[in-house]
């Protein structure tokens, strides 16, 4: 039953904007056939852009509030508290779902209105000592991101997105004599994620609420935050020759087929699945339901929302709160008057690279020894031997990079950032891996800041701030635009801060860049001007 509720489809193209939002828990539906066709669907998955790892070990921040602004003016709330707190550094190497909700008006949206708390809704803890620094806020907390391109929900689509902070560029350090301060500028990429994009790893947690070992399929239900009333919060799972299995429940964490993934007997076990986000056509739309169909007052009824009313296969009126009710894939619980209270039609589409069953411990650090074919070392602070599970006879550890593409243990190495997930049966035992996701994109990566001296050919010339020059460089910094750099702009009013996507180079602005570093050059993929309007 489960497959045949699954349509994968192409979206054609990827939309890139500048914004961050986030989201909100679960509840029940209060969708009825009235709403059908007046509503789509939007998914967040957040993630982060790596900072300095030897200068932050958290950056934390509080959000309140989230609206999406339509091109009218019209405000959306997406999450209304209570506040959330997010530990940026945490999501590096993937995305997590933040919210997905089926209730959002069909339009036009163009800006993405976020609240963090003030004054302390961003919390840098420094790695040298633990101490704790909350940089003001510009515009009292409220930041309005503005997409390259107004974005449209339609109705019964589905629209899912990527936020990514880039808290190595948002998070201004100034140096004045011996004393050290940290400015807050915001600068996050955004994508519509389809099947031509090139992201980060997506990871979702939850129950295995159906397999069907034929077409290698799962679906994973209780995954998605969803606080508003949708009440959608299942994943489907495409599995395929590029996915592995890790068990905890009987296995101490070992390797095993896929077919002792897919087995009847696992569907209620705690799993978490690590891959990449594939669109999947969604049914959004409230069930057409007659009203001689519905079930009697104070009970609910099962629709199953592929088949119409002749063919149901559910029949009885049921309690609509019994605990031991079972809610097949692809199906709705409504009640006398039509209203949804629980939705199980999937919400998310995954290829699902790796799936672990049972509890894994998820382990951040620093690569201290290269890896050869049985495992390595790794600083997370402390020292921890890793080792890496064998492929005979099935697949075993998964290495990958952060945008999911399968590598092999010779991309670990010294000094490279990564994440482990596996199982420690003691503290003195080592780390049997299940996944590696190795960071081979920070490899050489440099930042600066500091003012724009004047303007050359593909490019300007920095004026740095004190202590900022890499490269080697002592003095005026050259800046070459890489062909795809990407320019945001940051402007910061009393009121609020707008950051919006492009933006003209001058003499004298404040800007912050990251790249590469050539001979006597930084190589710039990142620009950030910061247009300060307060008096």
């Amino acid at each position: 039953m489960f497959n045949r509720h699954l349509a994968w489809a192409l979206w054609p193209m990827a939309l890139y904007v500048f914004t961050l939002v986030a989201g909100c828990g679960i509840g029940s539906s209060s969708s009825t056939t009235s709403t059908a066709g007046k509503t789509g669907s939007v998914g967040i998955m957040l993630t982060d852009a790596p900072a300095d790892p030897d200068l932050f070990s958290e950056i934390n921040a509080t959000i309140e509030r989230v609206e999406l602004i339509g091109g009218d003016g019209g405000r959306i709330a997406l999450f209304d508290g209570p506040a959330e707190t997010v530990d940026l550094l945490r999501l590096r190497n993937e995305s997590v779902p933040f919210t997905f909700s089926n209730d959002v008006p069909v339009g036009t949206y163009c800006k993405v209105r976020l609240t963090l708390a003030n004054p302390d809704g961003l919390e840098l803890v420094l790695a040298a000592d633990d101490s704790r620094h909350f940089p003001k806020l510009p515009g009292n907390g409220k930041l309005d991101l503005l997409a390259r391109d107004c974005f449209t929900v339609a109705p019964g689509a589905s629209v899912t997105l990527q936020l990514d902070m880039d808290a190595g560029n948002s998070i201004h350090v100034v140096q004045t004599g011996s004393k050290t301060t940290y400015n807050f500028r915001p600068v996050v990429f955004v994508d519509i994620i389809n099947e031509s994009f090139t992201g980060k790893l997506v990871r979702v947690e939850g129950v295995i609420a159906d397999v069907d070992a034929t077409a290698q399929n799962l679906l994973l239900c209780g995954a998605l935050p969803t606080h508003q009333t949708d009440g959608r919060d299942c994943v489907a799972v495409s599995l395929g020759v590029d996915s592995a299995f890790f068990d905890n429940v009987t296995r101490n964490g070992d390797a095993a087929s896929l077919d002792d993934l897919l087995l009847e007997g696992n569907v209620g076990q705690a799993a978490a699945v690590v891959g990449l986000v594939r669109s999947l056509v969604i049914d959004d739309a409230a069930p057409e339901i007659p009203a001689s169909e519905l079930p009697g007052s104070g009970l609910c009824r099962i629709w199953d929302t592929a088949f119409d009313a002749a063919a149901q296969p559910f029949l009885n009126d049921v309690d609509c709160n019994d605990p031991a009710m079972s809610l097949p894939v692809g199906t709705v619980l409504v009640d006398g008057q039509g209203h949804i209270v629980i939705d199980h039609r999937p919400q998310l589409g995954l290829e699902g690279l790796a799936v672990e069953m049972g509890r894994f411990s998820q382990v951040h650090g620093i690569v201290v020894t290269d890896a050869d074919a049985n495992g390595f070392t790794m600083n997370a602070p402390d020292t921890l031997d890793v080792v890496l599970q064998s492929p005979v006879g099935f697949n075993g550890t998964r290495i990958l990079s952060k945008s999911g593409q399968l590598i092999d243990y010779t991309a670990i190495l010294v000094r490279r950032a990564l994440k482990v997930d596996g199982v420690q049966q003691t503290l003195s035992d080592p780390l049997k891996a299940a996944v590696a996701i190795v960071d081979t994109e920070m490899d050489g990566r440099v930042a600066a800041s500091g003012e724009v001296g004047g303007l050359i050919t593909g490019g300007f010339i920095l004026l740095p701030e004190a202590g900022t020059t890499p490269c080697g460089v002592s003095g005026d910094l050259t800046i070459l635009l890489a062909p795809d750099a990407a320019v945001t702009t940051v402007t910061i009013t009393e009121s609020t801060v707008d950051v919006s996507p492009g933006g003209v180079l001058a003499s004298g602005q404040e800007v912050g860049v990251s790249g590469q570093c050539g001979a006597d050059s930084l190589s710039a993929d990142t620009v950030v001007i910061v247009d300060d309007q307060r008096l």
